[in-house]
């Protein structure tokens, strides 16, 4: 089975329109599981008429740490089998039926653990997402003010030659996928990033410390309609996002303990 997690955040109408990103009528090999950060009779009215999971349960948590409690979840409910795959998904992910299903046949006859698709901005495919980078650094201190960017992505149209897969060092959580097992190795999310840089932290935890990298599969695509609301410097979402890159600075060059996150079970 195919655990799919979307955490709405204000994003009824969105989540509505697209039905779920196009994967509201797949049942058979599909469970979709919504946690709403920002309660909306609207969208749990939506869920319940359609049979989708719905909770809104514990609001105000940061990305990774909702995801873990989705998560945790799925598991006390229905429980894992040993080839579930978990998927986190953004609200403003749209994804054919298909794309999910060859990502997902990939990564199990690969045996990958972690893998993630090809994110264009435009429906036509034409416009590229960058949901694939190199790890930031200490450089990206001073090629941020450069180059208006915290870390080096990489050349799709250069990946595109490769036929199936990829390895990468990270990929966006706007769309990440993982086997449940994992997960639960890596112990979900690390809590402690509210906003941004949970998913370069679990990606760089999963190739460090349990040796899995990341890997993506150019030719399998999806729409991801992002708004990047961190850039204005005097707004929360900047906050948040400069105190995750530096916390996860930290990790990357100072932090020598263990390589999952502290307490993490206290905190879900």
């Amino acid at each position: 089975m195919i655990h799919l997690a979307i955490i709405s955040h204000g994003h009824e109408d969105l989540l509505i329109a697209s039905r779920l990103g196009h994967l509201l009528d797949e049942r058979v090999r599909l469970k979709i599981w919504v946690k709403d950060n920002k309660p909306s009779e609207k969208l749990n009215n939506f869920c319940r008429e359609q049979g989708i999971f719905y909770t809104d349960a514990q609001a105000g948590l940061g990305f990774g740490h909702n995801n873990n409690v989705l998560f945790e979840l799925i598991q006390q409910q229905v429980g894992y089998q040993a080839d579930d795959i978990f998927v986190v998904m953004n609200p403003d992910v749209s994804i054919a039926p298909e794309m999910l299903y060859a990502l997902v046949d990939q990564m199990r006859a690969s045996r990958h653990t972690i893998a993630t698709l090809n994110l264009f901005r435009d429906p036509a495919f034409t416009v590229a997402d960058t949901n694939i980078r190199h790890f930031p650094g200490m450089r990206s201190l001073i090629g941020m003010p450069l180059n208006n960017s915290f870390s080096e992505t990489y050349d799709k149209e250069r990946l595109a030659l490769s036929i199936n897969e990829v390895e990468v060092e990270w990929a966006s959580g706007a769309f990440l996928a993982f086997t449940a097992e994992h997960y639960i190795k890596l112990g979900g999310f690390d809590p402690s990033y509210f906003m941004y840089f949970e998913d370069v932290d679990i990606c760089y935890r999963s190739r460090k410390y349990l040796g899995q990298a990341v890997y993506y599969y150019p030719q399998l695509k999806a729409v991801h309609t992002a708004a990047h609301k961190n850039r204005n410097l005097s707004s929360p979402h900047a906050r948040w996002f400069f105190t995750s890159f530096f916390k996860f600075l930290w990790r990357r060059y100072l932090r020598i303990s263990a390589p999952y996150p502290q307490k993490q079970a206290a905190n879900r």
